[in-house]
């Protein structure tokens, strides 16, 4: 836009000075009256003409240029920037983004190792875990130093506590008090609840509770100055993202989730 307005102005200030020397010729004209005179004014007048169309043509069309090629600049930044976002780790950039890291969590969490996209020096899960009883998971997490700590519980509190979000709200606070009093210079990330589809929800109301549960995270990393990971984006309208239960997540789930949790931290 910063061009448009540049040349703009150039146009705008070659037509002014145009119409004060076609002014110029007339004034010398009115005041001669004489039929040479009368003839190089009109000589003077039709030069004048061709060199305004011509000179406004010109910057018309280097303008037009400049807009065309200017928009192509910023259509491929923007595909560079969406490609970007969008790209996902390999298996070994993973690897190296999550060295000296730890992630904390249930059966979900537990799943990347079995997918073998990370191993158990780095995730420290259990089947059916939940943040009240991960108290053996987090003593170990503290025993590694890790530079960075993620956690992910909730699938299995949703049916320990239901509609009771408060209680596990505050588990989950006594574990971050533990970590951080320990590790004060890690930071702490936790990663949101996801979805789970509503047919699984009318089998087991306790689910349907998700978003309440994510809420009090939020609020949670707010007064414990956490940073709180929202990866609903990834199965957003994708149900071949879940398995048949409705509730856990396929393998190519884990290297957008992995990629994510990496980006968020900057590793």
């Amino acid at each position: 836009m910063r061009k448009r307005k540049s040349y703009s102005k150039m146009l705008f200030g070659v037509i002014p000075a145009i119409i004060i020397f076609a002014g110029g010729i007339a004034y010398f004209y009115v005041h001669t009256h004489s039929a040479d005179n009368s003839i190089i004014y009109e000589e003077g007048v039709s030069r004048l003409k061709a060199l305004e169309a011509s000179d406004i043509s010109q910057i018309e069309k280097q303008l037009q240029e400049l807009e065309q090629n200017s928009q192509k600049q910023q259509d491929s930044d923007i595909q560079k920037i969406i490609a970007e976002e969008n790209k996902t780790l390999s298996n070994i950039e993973i690897k190296q983004a999550f060295q000296g890291s730890v992630i904390i969590g249930d059966s979900i969490t537990e799943s990347i190792v079995e997918y073998g996209f990370l191993d158990t020096d780095v995730v420290i899960s259990k089947r059916g875990l939940s943040v009240a009883d991960a108290n053996e998971q987090i003593e170990t997490a503290i025993g590694l130093h890790p530079r960075n700590i993620f956690m992910a519980f909730g699938s299995n509190d949703l049916e320990l506590y239901e509609s009771d979000w408060q209680a596990f709200i505050d588990a989950y606070r006594a574990q971050l008090k533990k970590l951080q009093e320990a590790l004060p210079d890690s930071p702490v990330y936790i990663n949101g609840i996801l979805p789970i589809q509503q047919s699984t929800i009318d089998q087991i109301p306790a689910l349907g509770y998700y978003p309440e549960y994510n809420e009090g995270l939020k609020k949670l990393c707010q007064e414990m100055n956490c940073t709180y990971i929202d990866n609903s984006f990834i199965v957003q309208d994708n149900d071949a993202m879940y398995e048949p239960d409705g509730e856990h997540v396929v393998s190519e789930y884990y290297p957008k989730w992995l990629t994510y949790m990496a980006k968020t931290a900057g590793l």
